[in-house]
């Protein structure tokens, strides 16, 4: 699981991180895949519920939504966090394999090999920050996770989710710079900038 370049706003301490991973990796059978000791693979039923779940509200009424609900640590357990954690359930269930080298807005903006477009277009990324409600958030990014071939830095985006429902919820505590549009516009528009001057000297 890496850590590095990825900035946590929510998902600060380790244990929550950590949490948060362990549960990916059983709901996705990653636990299988990576052939190491520790916690069992949830049941085969788990994720496909998780995947029917249209929106927030329906994966709170999922076996995985508890399994996450009972594994995140005392502080994330607060009322107002259950829609934005089925959200997160019902998103994390779509991600297949863990990207370990960049974050989840910067992966949108990597390229498409050698066509010198995102993998994310700049319009549904811009309709990605425009979402209203946590069920439009969570259509979108499912969607968005497709687009990545279902790759994704897992703890990154579900902290992404758990910022985006606070500041909708008014949350104060975070400087301008540190708000998710502007983080999410900072990786996306650095990775595309990487590879387009590049093109643009060639």
């Amino acid at each position: 699981m890496s850590e590095s370049n990825i900035n946590y706003q929510v998902l600060r301490e380790a244990g929550a991180r950590s949490s948060v991973y362990q549960w990916w990796q059983r709901v996705s059978r990653a636990v299988e895949a990576d052939g190491e000791g520790g916690l069992p693979a949830f049941s085969t039923a788990v994720r496909p519920a998780l995947r029917r779940a249209k929106t927030p509200d329906d994966a709170l009424l999922t076996e995985g939504f508890r399994l996450l609900w009972f594994a995140v640590p005392d502080n994330l357990k607060a009322p107002r966090n259950m829609p934005a954690l089925g959200c997160v359930a019902a998103v994390l269930a779509e991600v297949r394999e863990m990207d370990q080298q960049k974050s989840f807005a910067a992966a949108m903006g990597s390229q498409v090999e050698k066509t010198g477009k995102p993998r994310v277009s700049e319009l549904r990324f811009q309709q990605l920050q425009q979402s209203h409600d946590l069920e439009e958030l969570q259509r979108r990014l499912r969607r968005a996770v497709a687009l990545l071939g279902n790759k994704v830095h897992v703890l990154s985006l579900a902290d992404n989710i758990m910022q985006w429902h606070r500041e909708k919820s008014g949350h104060p505590d975070y400087r301008p710079d540190r708000r998710l549009p502007v983080r999410w516009a900072t990786d996306y528009f650095t990775e595309l900038a990487s590879y387009q001057k590049a093109a643009a000297t060639n």
